[in-house]
């Protein structure tokens, strides 16, 4: 079944470390019907949020993508870049390392597309099918099935040599190649991840509730519970902790990568900058970053709630323009910054607001936000 004449293995991986990719593994297409329980007892538990994809057949049978599917090919481009962060001298919204540079989606669909082209001038009949997070395939589960690494116990697919900052693809390919061996997982006795989680959303080892993940948290559109209001911190975009713990990352290898390297969007990004976005100015910073697909909206939700726990009495005066926003739960969480913040001198801003206030949820946090501001107990709402 194996014997492939046009283009061997090793070619494969040849080329595409010479164009940029750094990790090469092939699986079989069948390698994730065995996953066909794990998510049904996902969804019956709870454990699924809600951006994920319900039909179990797709998120397990890549035949739906390219029906005479032969093959798999996993690749991983390392996101570890050599950069130092300086820390701003005002209050800041941190922003994950996988928003750092160039929309990683992009960056690697063209590494695929020149690693397909490579295999077409080889196999003149090949069809194949490049994916890259745009579709409800286990992602993971083909990277591990394929050798790219092992499962760790945060559920990061992690390689020995380049640790767990991994961007992942996949080619659907009607040639068959022989798959590669797993690799089980090194983690032995090692719970930092663990006991790290902000959200505890590592509820068990390899057991994840995406529900309380802080990096869905980011990402999740509209009022967020009061517990995971406290426990976004700084966070603009995504989570790292999980990652930052592991002795596997503390030991990795690092890459020189100007695409993924900062550049107009700061790791540690002023806060009142964020504050103060438009249209025009959220596109110059997000527009470019994988962190631009939610929306100015979300961003700015997280960047209030980052003046919130960072305690920044300058974002007072962008929180008063914020309070009369197009959005509804951006006025809301305005509202409540100002009553945190501006204490006693928000309550006329917040007052005329809630008069004004159209939306019931919206005029709800911000009577809690009045309240709070005459010190009146208002029962936590797990919107």
């Amino acid at each position: 079944m194996f014997n492939v004449t046009c283009v061997t293995k090793n070619e494969i991986r040849e080329f595409a470390y010479k164009s940029g990719i750094d990790i090469v593994g092939f699986a079989s297409p069948d390698c994730l019907f065995e996953y066909r329980d794990l998510l049904k007892n996902r969804y019956e538990n709870g454990l699924s949020c809600n951006i994920e994809e319900n039909d179990i057949e797709k998120r397990i049978n890549p035949y739906i993508l390219l029906e005479d599917v032969k093959s798999i090919i996993s690749v991983a481009v390392s996101y570890n870049v050599v950069y130092e962060a300086d820390l701003p001298k005002s209050a800041y919204g941190t922003i994950s390392r996988t928003a750092w540079g160039i929309d990683y989606h992009k960056v690697l669909i063209d590494l695929l597309e020149k690693l397909r082209d490579f295999i077409l001038s080889k196999c003149n009949d090949a069809k194949a099918v490049l994916l890259v997070d745009n579709n409800p395939l286990l992602e993971r589960a083909i990277a591990y099935n394929a050798g790219i690494g092992f499962f760790g116990k945060n559920n990061m697919i992690i390689n020995e040599e380049f640790g767990s900052y991994l961007f992942l693809g996949e080619m659907l390919i009607n040639v068959p190649f022989e798959p590669d061996s797993k690799i089980e997982s090194k983690c032995g006795s090692c719970t930092r991840c663990l006991k790290a989680c902000p959200g505890k959303a590592l509820i068990e080892e390899y057991k994840i509730d995406a529900n309380k993940c802080l990096s869905y948290a980011t990402i999740k559109k509209g009022y967020l519970s009061d517990s995971t209001l406290k426990r976004l911190g700084t966070r603009i975009y995504g989570c790292d902790t999980c990652q930052d713990v592991c002795p596997f990352n503390e030991k990795a290898k690092k890459v020189t990568r100007r695409e993924f390297t900062p550049q107009n969007l700061k790791p540690k990004h002023d806060l009142r900058e964020i504050l103060s976005l438009d249209k025009k100015k959220f596109q110059e910073l997000f527009g470019t970053t994988s962190a631009s697909w939610r929306g100015k909206n979300t961003i700015v939700r997280n960047a209030i709630i980052a003046a919130i726990n960072s305690n920044d009495k300058d974002s007072i005066e962008p929180l008063k323009k914020l309070i009369n926003s197009e959005s509804a739960y951006i006025r809301g969480y305005s509202a409540y910054a100002l009553s945190i913040l501006h204490k006693e001198n928000a309550f006329p801003y917040i007052e005329k607001a809630y008069l004004n206030e159209k939306d019931e949820s919206t005029k709800e946090f911000m009577k809690k936000a009045m309240m709070n501001i005459r010190g009146e107990n208002f029962e936590d709402n797990e919107r």
